[in-house]
């Protein structure tokens, strides 16, 4: 495949982990983030890549990228691919316009964890020009509270045998895919994935709800039956609500969980990852907070459009605020 030219548009701890990894794979990367910011970008990046480093011992700085804070300076590129690395909060916020004007015919990466804004890309350049992919790894900036490191940076993990699902245009996926697979991220491709996962997705913002109810405690919430409770209740009402308007059943294996299952499985997360999975949770989904309350006020509204319960959803909602 030839080298790609590709703007990463946010700079948090996705886009930087794939800054330098497809800078390594010997891409043309570019970095699109706001002025104020570019400054420090500049002195470049530190990342911990802990599938090799897990004690975080070996830092990895890189600077092969360039910064952009203007779309003038876009516009004078020509461009392949544009990824966008920020939450659905932060996209919705997003003028698609100027962008849109500065890319030329440039493939538009969408990451977001919902269809609308799948859809609100597609409405905006057209469907053709839209792949959309899961990100199918754990970053964050480190050190969390209870890790201790030299230099202060992005640690991620790319969890084995797990392929990022992409789709979208064939043509443009497989360059995608192939993009993926160079920078060492496996990548593969999984039509109707983000119908099918948005399932996935509520289970998981559900969850969020409910352990930052117990101060993102897993011994809270395993004691917490009350919670516990209502948070399968609510589970349930999203993927009723959600298969509703998409026409997409959860999985069997999402529907089966119960309540006295989840203090077993948060004690086998720990083993999962090689970093404190409670602490990251926390330090991470607060980070995004205006994200998770954002899909699940959309759960409920997908409810309230269908004329379906939504209490459960609707109480956690409530605690959180």
């Amino acid at each position: 495949m030839n080298k790609q030219s590709i703007l990463i548009v946010g700079a948090g701890a996705v886009g930087q982990v794939y800054v330098q990894q497809f800078a390594s794979a010997g891409h043309d990367v570019h970095l699109f983030l706001k002025e104020k910011y570019v400054a420090e970008a500049q002195q470049g990046f530190t990342l911990y890549h802990l599938n090799r480093d897990k004690k975080k011992v070996k830092p990895i700085t890189f600077k092969n990228f360039h910064c952009h804070s203007d779309w003038s300076t876009v516009a004078e590129r020509q461009w392949h691919q544009i990824w966008l690395c920020m939450s659905s909060t932060g996209f919705a916020q997003m003028d698609l316009q100027p962008m849109v004007q500065a890319v030329g015919d440039a493939t538009f990466v969408v990451l977001q964890p919902g269809p609308d804004d799948i859809q609100r890309m597609k409405d905006t350049v057209g469907a053709d020009r839209v792949v959309s992919g899961m990100i199918n790894m754990i970053s964050y900036h480190t050190p969390l509270a209870t890790e201790t490191v030299a230099q202060e940076g992005i640690a991620f993990w790319i969890p084995p045998m797990i392929p990022m699902p992409i789709e979208g245009d064939r043509a443009r996926a497989d360059v995608v895919i192939d993009t993926l697979k160079q920078a060492k991220i496996p990548a593969s491709y999984q039509a109707g994935y983000a119908a099918k996962g948005i399932h996935g997705n509520a289970f998981l913002m559900v969850f969020l709800a409910a352990l930052e109810i117990n101060q993102w405690h897993y011994k809270s919430l395993a004691g917490n039956k009350a919670v516990l409770k209502t948070m399968i209740e609510a589970q349930h009402e999203a993927f009723d609500a959600l298969s509703q308007h998409y026409g997409t059943s959860a999985p069997s294996a999402l529907k089966c969980v119960k309540s006295w299952m989840i203090p077993p499985l948060l004690t086998a997360s720990r083993y999962i990852a090689p970093l404190d999975m409670e602490t990251y949770m926390q330090a991470h989904f607060s980070k995004v907070r205006s994200q998770t309350v954002a899909l699940l006020q959309l759960f409920i509204e997908r409810a309230q459009q269908y004329q379906l319960k939504h209490d459960a959803l609707s109480t956690l909602v409530a605690q959180l605020k």
